[in-house]
């Protein structure tokens, strides 16, 4: 498959990103840059590398230590992976094959053929 030009793998999760200031708080490419405590630091990586060897959405939905949830309000089409007791949380929303979001419908029963998330944050969630 091809997204904007770049072949990814069927059987990988791409990951995209809502800006490059997101990439740069997410992608381990820019870990030497990253001024988060050190036990977020290797989960975020550990994350990102869950993320990009799932075979699709449902692999991290089932992964308990990440704790899959929606978010309410005004961030309704977003979903959070938690970065375990941390208090850091990594925000996402679910793209088709396209790279474009899916903000409607039943994601947890699309879950199995959703290959490709936008990170659209990381954050400390009690700040």
């Amino acid at each position: 498959m091809k997204y904007k030009g770049v072949e990814y793998n069927k059987l990988s999760m791409e990951i995209l990103y809502k800006n490059e200031t997101v990439k740069k708080q997410f992608c381990s490419d820019y870990k030497k840059t990253w001024r988060y405590p050190e036990q977020v630091k290797k989960k975020l990586e550990s994350a990102e590398n869950y993320i990009k060897s799932a075979g699709s959405l449902i692999d991290i939905v089932n992964y308990r230590p990440f704790r899959f949830e929606k978010l309410k309000g005004d961030r309704k089409q977003e979903w959070s992976i938690r970065l375990g007791n941390t208090g850091y949380r990594v925000t996402m929303i679910p793209c088709d094959d396209d790279g474009n979001e899916i903000i409607g419908g039943d994601i947890m029963a699309q879950c199995k053929s959703i290959k490709i998330v936008k990170v659209t944050e990381v954050s400390n969630h009690y700040e």
